[in-house]
Parts: structure tokens; sequence; C-alpha cells
């Protein structure tokens, strides 16, 4: 059986699979760009005193303070990259798999998953999932459902937290309590990432669920 005669149901888990891989290899290069990043923390280095003198420059200049200054810059930058292709990441395995799910349930057979990109190349949520996809019926049975349950709300929790908090951004003005209430709420929109991640971790296994009727009747007619 090659590839392209593998059946529909194969080439689609294989799709949340790869979504999954992509998933955690981001993840990966984003703790390691964060790991970079706390090594040259100027709290935790110790800035050398020595001085070189520069032509066309007034005042001498400090090579290692401008050194780890730079490499900070650079790799702070690189976090930065590394953080959104990690959401995004994190969001297309979500998002993608929960569609995939819906669609099997309504007696779809997609071949793959299906995702909209915007013009700039990142995920366009469709508008039957967002802000995150609904709970789903049809899984009552399956094992993991209540931890599928529990995931889902983590997700909407961060997902919240982060629309508050841009609600609160947009005002002129903010009030002590409204401010720390958007501080509180900017580090539970932080954990959006993870909650995606983990939801689509169990939502892939939701899928392989979904189908073990398609299968049992693939391999027993």
């Amino acid at each position: 059986m090659t590839r392209k005669t593998l059946p529909w149901f194969e080439t689609l888990t294989d799709s949340a699979y790869a979504l999954g891989a992509a998933a955690r290899e981001t993840r990966t290069a984003h703790q390691a760009a964060q790991a970079a990043v706390a090594q040259y923390d100027l709290d935790r280095v110790r800035l050398l005193d020595g001085e070189i003198t520069v032509p066309g420059l007034f005042t001498p200049t400090r090579p290692h303070d401008r050194a780890v200054m730079g490499i900070g810059k650079t790799l702070q930058e690189c976090r930065n990259r590394m953080e959104r292709l990690a959401t995004d990441a994190a969001l297309s395995y979500a998002y993608g798999t929960a569609r995939a799910i819906l669609r099997v349930l309504d007696g779809q057979e997609p071949p793959r998953i299906e995702l909209r990109l915007a013009a700039e190349g990142h995920l366009s949520i469709p508008a039957e999932l967002a802000p995150i996809p609904p709970a789903i019926a049809g899984l009552g049975r399956w094992c993991d459902n209540a931890k599928f349950d529990k995931a889902r709300e983590r997700w909407w929790e961060c997902d919240s937290a982060g629309e508050y908090a841009s609600h609160l951004a947009d005002q002129d003005y903010l009030a002590d309590h409204e401010a720390t209430e958007m501080h509180q709420a900017l580090d539970v929109a932080q954990g959006e990432a993870d909650a995606a991640y983990a939801y689509g971790v169990l939502a892939e296994s939701a899928l392989h669920y979904a189908l073990l009727g398609t299968r049992a009747r693939h391999t027993h007619p």
C-alpha cells in the first residue's frame, strides 16, 4: 500500500500527528531560546570594567558591556520569534484537530486536516471554532473525555484573560485595581499556548477514538 492509496482516516491521523510534532518542535525551540536569554540576564552577568578607544567616538566604550547587551538583544528577538512560532503551532494543532473531530462525527471523510491561513501566514481561526472550539458531543464514552473538557476550560480561561487584558489596555485611564487586574490577566493569558497544546494532545487522542468505528469497518467489512 502506497501513501496515495492509504485510506482517508490514515492520512487524516497523519495530519494530526504532524501538527503535534510541529508544536513540540517549536515548544522545544522556544524553551531553548528562553534559557539562552536567561543566561545573559544582566542581573546574573558580571560586566567587566575594561574600556577601549574607538576612533571617531568621544568616549571610550566597554567591549564586554557591548557584547553582552548585543547578545541579549539578539536572543530576546529570537525568543520573541520562537514564542510566536510556538503559539501559532500550538493553536494550529488544537484548532485543526478539533475541526477534524467535528467533521468525522458529522459523517464526513476528510483525508487531511484543513487549516486556513491569513495573508501573513498566521492561523485564521474558523468562525465556527472561535474563540475556542465548542464542547464536542459524541465523545461521552471516551475514557479521557473529562480530561478533554478540563483542557478546554483551561484554554477558555487563558483566552478570556487575554481578551480582558486587551480591553483594559485600550482604556484611556485605569484605576490602580484595574491595572492590577490587567497584569494578573496577562499572566493567565501567557499560558494560552501551553493550554492549546495540552488540548491538542487530547484532541489527537479523541480523533483516534472518533475513528474507531471507521477503522473496524475497514478492517472487517
